[in-house]
C-alpha cells in the first residue's frame, strides 16, 4: 500500500467529521489526516449567526418586516396576494413568527465547476446528476443546528478564475448576505497558467470583500485527478492558497491533498476513466462531511486563530 506524505510530519490520527479518531467501519472512506480537517482559524461571524444573535441592523429590518405584515393584515392583504383575514389565525401567527425569528443563517458556495447536465428522460435525473458536496454540507449543518434555519446557496461560475470572480462578488454578497462564504477556486487559474502572485492577490481581495460584507470565508482547493495531473500543475496554486488563507487567517480545506490521500491509500480509485455516479456522490459526501467538521471546528474556536 502506498503511503502519503505532506511535506513533513503529520498527526498520525485519522479523523472523521465530528472528531472521531481512526477509521470507523461504516464511514471508512471519509477518513482523512487530522492535519487536513482542522479549521486552524475561527469563524466568528458564522458562530454569531448560529448563536441566535442578529447581525448589526438586522433587528431593525425584522421590526420593519413585522410592521409590514401587521399593516397588510389590517388591510386584508398578504404577501402572496391572498387575504390574511381569510386565513386561519394559526397561519398568521406562523408568518409573524418566521419574521420574528430573524433571517436564516445563509451560506454561499462559490464553485467554478460546470453543473452536471440534467437528464432528458423523466426518472433518470438521479443517475445523471448525483449530489455534490454543497448539498451534503447543507444537510449535515441542518442536522447539527436544527433551529438555525440553515440556507445554502450555490453559485456556479464555470471556468471562472479568481480574478474573474471579483467583479461580481460585492453584488452577490449583498444579495445573499451570507454568514459564511465557501469559495472553491484555483482550478481554471491552473489550467490557464495564471500568474500565481496575481492569483494569490485576487484570493486575498475576495476574502477581504467577504469580511467587509460580514461573512466568514472558507477556501477550498482544486480537486485531485491523476488523469489530468500531467496536463497542468496545481501545486503552485495550492501553495498560493495556503499562503493567502494563512495571511488572511481563514480556514483552508485542501481538497487536493485529501483526495490524493484517498487515491494513494486505495480508498477511492481516481484513475478510472469513467467514474460512476455513485463514486462521484460518495466522494462528494465525504468531502461535505469533512468540510462540515472543519466548519464546526471553526465555529467552536473562541479566539481568532487560537485552538
Amino acid at each position: 500500500m502506498k503511503r502519503w506524505k505532506l511535506g513533513g510530519v503529520l498527526a498520525l490520527s485519522l479523523t472523521l467529521t465530528g472528531g472521531s479518531v481512526a477509521y470507523a467501519a461504516k464511514e471508512k472512506v471519509c477518513a482523512a489526516p487530522s492535519a487536513l480537517t482542522q479549521a486552524g482559524f475561527a469563524l466568528p461571524r458564522l458562530a454569531k449567526a448560529l448563536s441566535g444573535k442578529l447581525p448589526a441592523g438586522a433587528d431593525k429590518a425584522v421590526s420593519a418586516d413585522k410592521s409590514l405584515v401587521a399593516d397588510k393584515a389590517s388591510a386584508g392583504a398578504s404577501l402572496d396576494g391572498k387575504s390574511l383575514s381569510e386565513k386561519p389565525l394559526a397561519e398568521k401567527a406562523l408568518a409573524e413568527k418566521a419574521l420574528a425569528d430573524g433571517p436564516p443563517t445563509s451560506i454561499l458556495v462559490l464553485n467554478s465547476a460546470t453543473p452536471k447536465k440534467k437528464a432528458s428522460k423523466p426518472g433518470a435525473e438521479k443517475d445523471v446528476t448525483p449530489r455534490s458536496f454543497p448539498s451534503f454540507i447543507e444537510e449535515r449543518l441542518r442536522e447539527r443546528y436544527p433551529d438555525r434555519n440553515i440556507v445554502l446557496t450555490t453559485q456556479n461560475r464555470p471556468r471562472a478564475t479568481a480574478q474573474a470572480i471579483l467583479a461580481g462578488l460585492p453584488k452577490l454578497l449583498e444579495q445573499t448576505r451570507p454568514a459564511l462564504m465557501i469559495w472553491q477556486t484555483g482550478t481554471y487559474d491552473a489550467i490557464l497558467g495564471a500568474d500565481t502572485a496575481e492569483f494569490s492577490t485576487a484570493v486575498e481581495t475576495g476574502i477581504a470583500l467577504a469580511h467587509a460584507a460580514g461573512a466568514d470565508v472558507l477556501i477550498v482547493s482544486p480537486q485531485y485527478s491523476p488523469r489530468t495531473a500531467f496536463a497542468f500543475d496545481v501545486a503552485p496554486y495550492n501553495n498560493a492558497l495556503r499562503w493567502a488563507t494563512r495571511t488572511a487567517r481563514v480556514p483552508f480545506f485542501d481538497r487536493y491533498d485529501v483526495m490524493q490521500f484517498w487515491d494513494e491509500e486505495g480508498i477511492f480509485d481516481f484513475d478510472l476513466s469513467r467514474p460512476s455516479p455513485s463514486m462521484f456522490e460518495d466522494v462528494h459526501r465525504c468531502i461535505g462531511r469533512l468540510m462540515v467538521g472543519m466548519i464546526v471546528d471553526g465555529v467552536g474556536m473562541r479566539t481568532l486563530g487560537a485552538r
